[in-house]
């Protein structure tokens, strides 16, 4: 049995996402479904695609409109899982670095979503979750 890496790209989470999907998702079951829509991210396409949005597998994702420029974008799942419905995978594709196998695709964050639009708390609390992990996995220069 093979214990490499699978896919295209590492996925990463930020403790606060799994607290996150915890609190929204209680039952251990309900936890690892998204756990595996997240892990779909592997298998990403190729990076030179020029499309802003697309379809990863079975999934469709967008990058924040409202964020341009920061690289973090959502999976939009629409499975109801644990009672929730149109649930929210926001990531951020990392640089590349030399100190990972592979490139990062990092989750900042995992909700239900109830309205189209993101709050303005919200979108303050993605940004400040990427540069989290910008200075915690990339050095404070990223």
């Amino acid at each position: 049995m093979s214990t490499g890496l699978s896919g295209n790209y590492l996925v990463r989470r930020l403790n606060s996402a799994a607290a996150d999907a915890r609190r929204d998702f209680p039952r251990a079951r309900d936890f690892f479904e998204i756990r595996r829509q997240a892990l779909k991210l592997r298998y990403w396409p190729a990076p030179h695609t020029t499309e802003p949005s697309g379809h990863v597998i079975d999934l469709d994702w967008s990058y924040i409109r409202a964020l341009p420029g920061l690289d973090i974008g959502e999976l939009r799942v629409d499975d109801e899982i644990g009672g929730p419905g149109n649930i929210r995978i926001l990531f951020l594709v990392g640089p590349a670095d030399r100190r990972f196998p592979m490139r990062c695709f990092w989750i900042l964050t995992v909700f239900p979503k109830k309205r189209d639009d993101f709050t303005s708390h919200q979108l303050d609390s993605f940004a400040a979750r990427r540069q989290i992990v910008l200075a915690r996995f990339y050095g404070p220069s990223s």
